[in-house]
């Protein structure tokens, strides 16, 4: 395998950098779709690191020597549950339509790759909108972000009270009840997004994040202080 492939500016499709929080920094994307599937694996907490353009394979498809460059190479924490059961997994973004449309020039291709990435214990999966644009993606806008930046400790602990010593509740409830004490409902969504987003905060990620949400916390209280050595 080459080294790792530099995205060049994009004069007809959506081309940028998207910053992470991963240990390889800033994202880069050459695609409004490959932008939205790394927008999503930034809330899997399993995953350790992701790589876009990560290298490029010497394969031989139907007997000819063929160059390829997969999109994002994603590999999760040896100790966390992970989607696949390899660690690291290669992906390819494309549009159904493109997949329908060039189906005999890129299956070849895709199959080859596969094979080759199987006999380094690599695994190999393309992904199209069907997967990427879902109620999820809506919620990983929401709360991607918001783990990027500095957060009010304060609101975080206030957050976390409500919920840690009494039960489940409704995003609607812990708003409402903070903004009567003075708070700033975008200051308690933040701290709300950044809960969620660590999964200390659990809710249903795959259905919309609204005032109906339910959340609880991730653990009981009492375990949790065992877990802290308070």
């Amino acid at each position: 395998m080459e080294t790792r492939r530099r995205i060049p500016p994009g004069h007809r499709s959506i081309t940028g950098a998207l910053p992470s929080r991963f240990p390889s920094g800033h994202l880069p994307f050459e695609s409004k779709l490959e932008m939205d599937f790394l927008t999503l694996l930034q809330i899997d907490n399993g995953i350790h690191d992701v790589v876009t353009q990560p290298t490029t394979l010497q394969l031989k498809v139907d007997g000819q020597a063929r160059t390829y460059t997969p999109d994002v190479l994603v590999s999760w924490h040896s100790a966390m549950p992970r989607p696949f059961p390899q660690r690291q997994v290669m992906f390819e973004v494309k549009p159904l339509s493109v997949l329908r449309e060039q189906r005999a020039s890129l299956w070849p291709k895709y199959r080859a790759a596969k094979r080759h990435l199987a006999r380094m214990g690599i695994g190999y999966r393309v992904v199209t909108e069907r997967t990427i644009r879902t109620p999820r993606l809506a919620n990983a806008e929401l709360i991607a972000p918001v783990m990027l930046q500095p957060q009010d400790r304060e609101m975080i602990k206030r957050v976390r009270a409500l919920v840690r010593h009494k039960g489940p509740k409704r995003l609607g409830e812990i708003r409402l009840r903070l903004e009567d004490e003075g708070a700033i409902r975008g200051s308690i969504m933040e701290a709300a997004y950044n809960l969620i987003g660590l999964r200390r905060l659990l809710c249903d990620l795959d259905a919309p994040i609204t005032d109906e949400t339910v959340v609880t916390w991730w653990v009981d209280a009492a375990l949790e202080e065992i877990f802290d050595g308070t």
